[in-house]
Parts: structure tokens; C-alpha cells; sequence
């Protein structure tokens, strides 16, 4: 069976995708973009506090604090908390998850159009490329 230019095109798409390992990070609700892909565009930054109550045990959590820009809105710049195991580095682009958790809700999260009941949600992100490809 012969495919189309297109169909390779998603092939390589979908690979490259899934070589990303899926990795956790806090935003606040109202910069949250599911699906967006981003890249850092900033160093840690250090002199940020951690928002209030993220992470499993709160005070013991470490994260590495950066800024992201969304690659579809160029002025669309947000803060994003990743936990201090996650290797986020500039020049990589990213895509959160589509899907969304509330902190301290046990019921889970939402998607599509639901709306997080606090300003501090828990999302998903991966690795899908790298910098030459945006």
C-alpha cells in the first residue's frame, strides 16, 4: 500500500512524540493552553516563590520555576512550575497534555470545557522536538 507525502509527514510527527517521556509541571489555570506546545524562554528563576500548595507534601516539593512562550501566540508568555527532576531546557520545543487536576482535589481534574476550581492546576508535558523545528 503506497502512502502520501502526507501520511510519512504524520508518521514522523507521531514519532517523534512519542519519544517524549511524559513529565509533570503546575501552572496557573489561566495560562494553561491544552495541547499548546511551547518553548522556555527563560533560565531557572530563582527569586520566584512556588505557588501556594503544589506539589505532594507542599514545603519538601522543589521546582524549577520558568517562563514559557507558546509557539502559535508569540506574545503569549506564562509561568511554569516543573518539578526540579524535569529536564526542561531552552531551545526544545514542548506540548502540555490535554488534560488538567486541581491541587488537593482527589477527584481528579477535567478537560475540554471544564473550568478548574482553583487558580493552580497540574498538567502533563513531553518533549515533541527540537529548536530548529519551530
Amino acid at each position: 500500500m503506497m502512502g502520501t507525502e502526507n501520511d510519512e509527514i504524520t508518521a514522523n510527527q507521531d514519532a517523534v512524540q512519542d519519544d517524549g517521556e511524559q513529565m509533570e509541571a503546575y501552572m496557573f489555570q489561566n495560562q494553561f493552553f491544552p495541547n499548546g506546545e511551547f518553548h522556555v524562554v527563560s533560565g531557572e528563576l530563582e527569586a520566584v516563590p512556588n505557588p501556594a500548595g503544589v506539589g505532594e507534601g507542599g514545603l519538601l516539593s522543589s521546582f524549577n520555576t520558568r517562563i514559557i512562550q507558546y509557539t502559535n501566540a508569540q506574545n503569549t508568555f506564562a509561568y511554569f512550575f516543573p518539578y526540579k527532576g524535569a529536564e526542561v531546557e531552552q531551545g526544545v520545543l514542548y506540548r502540555l497534555g490535554g488534560d488538567w487536576s486541581d491541587i488537593g482535589n482527589e477527584n481528579g481534574g477535567g478537560e475540554g470545557g471544564e473550568t478548574p476550581r482553583s487558580n493552580i492546576v497540574n498538567v502533563t508535558f513531553q518533549q515533541v522536538g527540537a529548536s530548529e523545528d519551530f
